[in-house]
């Protein structure tokens, strides 16, 4: 008898069928095999989506764009006749014009015109779909430069060619211009945001002035670097409406004689005294005969000094923009106290080197890679000075008390070469001006003698009309 199919030996009896475990609906099912489905809870019906609200449309004109006010969100209102021109009325209320042109694939394109006018929109209009119509890319307008962005551009392009104390007084006004019109576009800005501006500083008057005339430059160099549009300068509109900058006040300081005697008695017992450097006494004493302002005398070389040719070459003037050099007679005064300086050396690399400066401020070490340096400035010696000679405080022309600066010296020698009848070229010359106009102050110190000049006057002409024939 051969062997069962399935190769048991069960002696041809069919093997016991296993028992059944009972179904138990409330126990859970011990076995993976099965899974228990959660019925899922029945759901709300969502909420009908509400209707899109119909697209503005209108006849756009000028009077009506005009009469658009602005909403909590921006709307666009299209224009009747001309598929996909409209315009954009903005939540701050600024508008502009659009054109929404349509791809496949239920897809569209958005541009922003330039123009400013229905009409005007209407010829962009109709030049932008020929294009698209002609299948040619349509130009990208260009993002708008922000007011920061075009300020900091100057800063850094323009004053590289001022002179280092003029650029450091520009940047503190930059400071306030930058932050007055942050993140405000170039193209949009008008007079009225530079009227509003200027009226904010009323605190500083003079300061406000000079922010406005920086203003004028930074328009003009955004009209050169494409930023706004062509003789579009809101400073020179702002002085077109009518507008008139801060009046400020003038020193109108004229030293007397006896102010001028006083100086002189104070130099002369700080040097008798031993105390002062000698450097810093020559300096007061050059910015008296020479009238140059403090920075070119303290800054002096002497490869700047022709004692022979009698000649002061200075350099970074203040008259012109560029770096160059101006060169200045050389009195005899001048020449006294340049005469009477001992030219300092010390040791460089072991060798013996003399001191650029006119007026040293350092000897470097020789150990060191300190360069020499001229003398910082004089105001701790300039305070001994005034308090000595009894004039920490002069008076004004119009009688208020003012404090008596080192710039007053340079005054005193142009207010000196108005008493002695100079012309204004002449007195211009001397101080280095670039213009006459800017040395007509100093013809004011003559009008005391305006009427000895007109009495000569009239009376040659009387003489000649009394003559016969």
């Amino acid at each position: 008898m051969g062997k069962p199919r399935n190769g048991n030996s069960m002696d041809g009896k069919r093997p016991e069928r296993p028992e059944r475990t009972e179904f138990n609906d409330e126990a859970g099912f011990s076995t993976d095999v099965y899974r228990t489905f959660l019925p899922e809870p029945i759901r709300e019906c969502p909420v009908a989506r509400a209707a899109p609200k119909p697209a503005r449309r209108a006849k756009l004109t000028d009077e009506f764009i005009a009469s658009l006010q602005s909403e909590a969100k921006q709307f666009y209102v299209w224009d009747a006749k001309h598929k996909g021109l409209g315009v954009r009325v903005g939540s701050s209320g600024k508008k502009s014009f659009v054109l929404k042109l349509s791809l496949p694939g239920k897809r569209s394109d958005w541009k922003t015109l330039e123009a400013s006018t229905m009409s005007a929109a209407v010829v962009e209009y109709h030049d932008l779909m020929a294009k698209f119509g002609r299948g040619e890319a349509l130009p990208t307008r260009q993002t708008e430069a922000l007011w920061q962005d075009l300020v900091d551009r100057f800063e850094k392009e323009h004053l590289q060619h001022v002179k280092p104390t003029t650029a450091v007084s520009y940047r503190s006004a930059l400071k306030l211009i930058r932050e007055a019109l942050r993140n405000r576009p170039v193209r949009v800005l008008t007079y009225e945001d530079v009227k509003a501006f200027h009226a904010g500083m009323a605190d500083r008057p003079r300061q406000a002035n000079v922010a406005v005339q920086l203003c004028k430059l930074i328009f003009d160099r955004a009209e050169a670097w494409k930023m706004r549009d062509l003789n579009t300068n809101p400073v020179d509109l702002l002085r077109k409406s009518g507008w008139k900058p801060n009046p400020e006040e003038q020193r109108d300081v004229r030293l007397s004689d006896e102010q001028l005697q006083k100086i002189g008695d104070a130099l002369t017992a700080m040097e008798a005294a031993g105390k002062e450097s000698s450097y810093t006494i020559a300096a007061v004493r050059l910015l008296f005969f020479t009238g140059r302002r403090l920075r070119e005398v303290l800054g002096l070389k002497w490869s700047q000094v022709d004692l022979d040719g009698r000649n002061l070459v200075i350099e970074h003037h203040k008259t012109d923009g560029k770096v160059g050099t101006l060169k200045t007679p050389l009195n005899d005064a001048a020449l006294e106290v340049l005469q009477s300086l001992e030219r300092l050396k010390f040791f460089k690399g072991g060798k013996e080197v003399e001191h650029p400066y006119v007026l040293p401020g350092n000897l470097p070490r020789d150990d060191s890679d300190e360069e020499p340096k001229p003398i910082n400035d004089l105001r701790k010696f300039w305070g001994r000075m005034a308090k000595l000679a009894g004039m920490e405080l002069i008076q004004k022309e119009s009688g208020e008390a003012t404090t008596f600066r080192r710039h007053d010296l340079r005054h005193a020698h142009g207010n000196a070469a108005a008493d002695l009848d100079m012309t204004l070229q002449t007195t211009a010359a001397l101080l280095g001006h670039k213009d006459a106009h800017t040395s007509a102050r100093y013809s004011k110190a003559g009008e005391n003698k305006a009427l000895a000049a007109s009495q000569k006057v009239s009376g040659s002409l009387k003489e000649k009309m009394g003559r016969k024939g």
